[in-house]
């Protein structure tokens, strides 16, 4: 009995799940990954007056096992404390795996596993199906579901499939080859963790409830276009509308243009409502939606050197906020000053990276400086300011091996000195088989 126990368990049938695919690909042509392991040390403060150092190693990998028709793919990503124990550490992180087939004509799609969705107004991961399909050179239709991932990515199903989907699809239409139209649709559900929490009666016993939340709900359907004509000069359009509360959430419209070979410019508004699971008690409140206006250009000097400049200002009923940017692009870097003002406080700043590849690219040298002078709260009495850097190289003794090294200072009211290091190694390969 204890056996077959064991076998119902998610992360075993997750197991055999990976090897079944593993086997089905078995006649893969090609083999290539990527690994990257990273370490990284820093020092924390975790209450005032008590601090602790960190020194954590994280291992990423990536391999793509393809042949014609099929490919597995696998992403994932272990940590772990090298001096002091966090809670999550030695577990390995999957964010991807996945078998892929397509037909010897490319019309038709099908992925399962766990997979990242980009589909119009979907964006996620699931452990589940999609499928893309192209009907005509016109249209092209795609449809996804599945379970979300466990919190910390572990590689098992979630407990409740039927209370954590999300499932959807989406349809491209091509009346045109500069033109680009797209319907989407989602619907997902996910439920909320419970917790203890000390709360008072009415004459000031204290005791501990239990806090049970609502499961949270969304279903949103969008429409957005695009206009790409061969010229310089490109148009886009979208609109999100929740289907619970019945109201748009999103509307956008961005062009941008050439107006001589050297300069273009470009303009954007953008309409947004907070998006609200359905029965969220922020419904309760009265929550402000907000409009955005924007435009830049960018003029190009020279061959390796740019001008470029972006203001934008945001917009509720009361309040107001402004951001602007204008900068430099000197071809191996830039600099660029900012400047933010309204509601959310001020803040102005420079920043500046510089880079320089030499022999051939084998090594490359970096430094960035960034400064600012800023208030959280347009009333605050005391400008704050804030001063960082890093200082970095990059090897790559082999076409296939690159070491990266570098190190991180900060100095502002709260952080006199703080210093950080971060080195990486990465590995990428590529094999027939």
């Amino acid at each position: 009995m204890k056996k077959a126990k064991d076998m119902r368990h998610p992360t075993i049938r997750a197991s055999i799940f990976l090897l079944m695919m593993a086997a089905s690909t078995a006649g893969a042509q090609t083999f290539s990954g990527r690994l990257t392991s990273s370490f990284y040390t820093f020092e924390r403060s975790d209450t005032i007056g008590v601090s602790s150092t960190h020194a954590r190693g994280y291992q990423a990998f990536q391999f793509d096992l393809k042949n014609r028709n099929f490919m597995l793919r696998t992403f994932g990503q272990l940590e772990n404390d090298l001096s002091t124990q966090l809670a999550g550490d030695g577990k390995v992180r999957m964010y991807n795996l996945y078998l892929q087939w397509r037909d010897t004509q490319r019309r038709a799609e099908v992925s399962v596993g766990r997979q990242s969705i980009y589909s119009g107004v979907a964006v996620g991961t699931i452990d589940g199906a999609q499928l893309k399909y192209k009907v005509k050179s016109w249209l092209r239709l795609k449809a996804f579901g599945g379970g979300l991932l466990p919190a910390n990515q572990r590689l098992k199903l979630v407990d409740d499939v039927s209370d954590n989907f999300m499932a959807g699809g989406q349809a491209l239409i091509f009346p045109t080859n500069d033109l680009k139209i797209g319907v989407s649709y989602f619907n997902k559900k996910q439920t909320r963790a419970s917790y203890r929490a000390i709360r008072a009666d009415s004459v000031g016993n204290v005791f501990e409830q239990l806090i049970e939340p609502d499961n949270q709900a969304y279903q949103f359907a969008s429409l957005d276009a695009r206009w790409a004509p061969k010229g310089e000069t490109s148009l886009y359009t979208r609109s999100d509308f929740d289907v619970y509360s019945k109201k748009f959430t999103r509307a956008e419209f961005s062009a941008r243009t050439a107006v001589t070979t050297k300069l273009s410019v470009n303009a954007a508004y953008t309409f947004r409502s907070p998006r609200l699971p359905r029965n969220s008690i922020f419904s309760l409140f009265n929550v402000e939606n907000n409009h955005e206006l924007e435009g830049g250009l960018y003029y190009r000097a020279q061959k390796n050197i740019g001008v470029y400049g972006n203001f934008a200002g945001i917009f509720y009923d009361q309040e107001n906020s402004l951001r602007g940017s204008v900068g430099v692009d000197l071809g191996y870097g830039g600099i660029s000053y900012v400047v933010r003002g309204g509601y959310a406080g001020s803040l102005n700043g420079v920043n500046g990276s510089f880079y320089y590849p030499m022999y051939s690219g084998k090594l490359m040298p970096n430094v960035m400086l960034s400064w600012a002078s800023y208030k959280l709260d347009t009333d605050a009495s005391e400008t704050e300011s804030l001063l960082s850097g890093a200082f970095g190289l990059m090897v790559r003794p082999h076409k296939l091996v690159t070491i990266d090294g570098q190190v991180q200072v900060l100095n502002n009211r709260y952080y006199s000195n703080d210093v950080r290091f971060l080195m990486r190694l990465q590995y990428v390969f590529f094999s027939r088989i």
